[in-house]
């Protein structure tokens, strides 16, 4: 039996044992099941937080986090699969919580929960995927996750995601299955000032993917059309499509995937960052580089719009001039303008308000 939680208080269990820095696929989704984590267990409202954890996910964790260590989770994809199917039901019935939440937002579609579910979902991007790029995901791999997605429009009692363009994007695919819609919420995601920073250098950096949602073909071409003089150094983080050789430009440098702390370093200490995307479920990057007052030219597109608000450089997709201009502006763009803009985006984007539309959801069901 659970021990009874006030009409006004939760125990939940928070799932945190697949995930880690080294092994992820999503450094972002991985700092933000992190950041939520934190943000509950200083609620008022949180009566017992349970984290399922593995070896080095437990060490991330605040101290007033209980922690039931399930290495399994994470030891390859077996284990996995194994933990996705049965196992994470299975801890959070033993915990006695009467909520699990899986930040990840994929939940079993074998199993029904024994508890009431609640999962983060980011965006929808396996079903992108399957409509538009089918032939870039594997027919397993594919199966795999749209049933997982699919588990979780039909069997969480709340989901949460990041913004209203991905709230709508859920009910619009749940339309599609013929599920009955979910109750959604858009609880947002929180962001911190950095810890450190950096003195800011003539420098660019570019996310580079070999997602063809990341547009990464064409971010090498138009950043080539535009940096034509080479005046200043471009720093390319992330892989390049195995179609898309690297140029061979004197200031261009290319680095497949840097530690954390190198890579808030690279990014935090130069002027500007490039974000092409055709899709997000939001878009943590260009929020990241201007509160440490990086300015980011990001793609114009529903999700990072929303997100960004007024602040930051957007361009057309389908329009390099749109590009040339934005990255021109950006050379130009004053600290003190940088600074309203990281203003406004801490105030926006805070984790008190996150882990408040979170309880409240969750206390409403």
């Amino acid at each position: 039996m659970s021990d009874a939680a006030a009409p006004d208080s939760l125990n939940i269990c928070f799932s945190l044992a697949d995930q880690s820095f080294a092994q992820t696929k999503s450094v972002g989704i991985y700092n933000l099941s992190l950041g939520l984590l934190s943000a509950l267990a200083q609620h008022a409202s949180m009566a017992r937080l349970i984290a399922l954890t593995n070896e080095e996910s437990e060490r991330a964790l605040p101290k007033s986090v209980h922690a039931l260590r399930h290495d399994s989770a994470s030891g390859g994809r077996i284990g996995r699969i194994l933990w996705d199917q049965s196992g994470v039901y299975a801890a959070a019935r033993k915990t006695g919580c009467d909520w699990l939440i899986l930040p990840k937002g994929f939940a079993s579609f074998v199993r029904k929960p024994p508890v009431k579910l609640a999962t983060y979902v980011h965006d929808t991007m396996i079903d992108y995927y399957r409509e538009n790029h089918p032939e870039a995901v594997s027919g397993m791999e594919n199966a795999y996750f749209h049933r997982s997605f699919r588990a979780s429009l039909r069997h969480s009692d709340i989901i949460f995601t990041n913004t209203d363009f991905s709230a709508s994007e859920i009910r619009r695919a749940a339309e599609r299955f013929g599920t009955e819609p979910p109750h959604v919420i858009t609880a947002g995601i929180g962001f911190e000032r950095p810890r450190q920073l950096f003195a800011k250098r003539d420098r660019i950096v570019v996310l580079a993917s070999p997602h063809p949602h990341k547009l990464t073909a064409k971010a090498v071409d138009w950043l080539a059309r535009w940096d034509d003089g080479g005046d200043w150094p471009v720093d390319w983080i992330g892989s390049l499509p195995d179609s898309v050789p690297p140029p061979a430009r004197d200031n261009w440098h290319f680095h497949s995937r840097l530690p954390e702390a190198v890579y808030r370093e690279t990014v935090n200490s130069a002027r500007m960052l490039v974000f092409f995307s055709e899709h997000e479920g939001f878009g943590m990057p260009p929020v990241e580089a201007a509160i440490a007052g990086v300015c980011p030219v990001h793609s114009s597109i529903p999700a990072t719009n929303e997100v960004m608000g007024g602040t930051g450089l957007r361009f057309d997709n389908d329009d390099y001039e749109s590009f040339a201009n934005a990255m021109n502006e950006a050379k130009q763009v004053s600290a003190d303008r940088l600074q309203t803009w990281a203003e406004e985006l801490l105030e926006r984007h805070n984790w008190t308000k996150v882990a408040d539309r979170v309880v409240r959801g969750m206390l409403g069901r």
